[in-house]
């Protein structure tokens, strides 16, 4: 019997947008462009896929996630600092340049 729908964990989550970069990765590879034209695909599928132009994916809330301490050291020399992120439920970030090549092993 199939389970019902349910919210997708964080990690399906992440592992859904690393499968979905590799994917990209080795389209961009399978062109006969020059290198810098095939980086530059690369990149672009990658902040189109985060602006939710996938059609696999949904768009993702990219925000800075400063160091508490990030703040007042930036005040203290007179410098700007990054205001603090959002609170989010689903924060895929923090582990995908860890996981990132374990995934391609997996995609074809």
């Amino acid at each position: 019997m199939k389970s019902p729908p349910r919210q997708m964990t964080t990690g399906e989550v992440r592992d859904q947008f690393l499968a979905h970069v590799w994917h990209m990765i080795r389209y961009w590879q399978r062109l006969d462009d020059s290198s810098a034209i095939r980086i530059e695909g690369a990149v672009f599928s990658v902040l189109a896929a985060l602006d939710g132009s996938a059609a696999t994916l949904p768009g993702f809330v990219v925000a800075p996630a400063p160091h508490s301490s990030d703040k007042h050291y930036c005040r203290e020399r007179g410098g700007n600092y990054f205001p603090d992120a959002p609170n989010v439920e689903c924060d895929i970030a923090g582990r995908l340049h860890d996981l990132f090549y374990a995934k391609a092993k997996e995609i074809p």
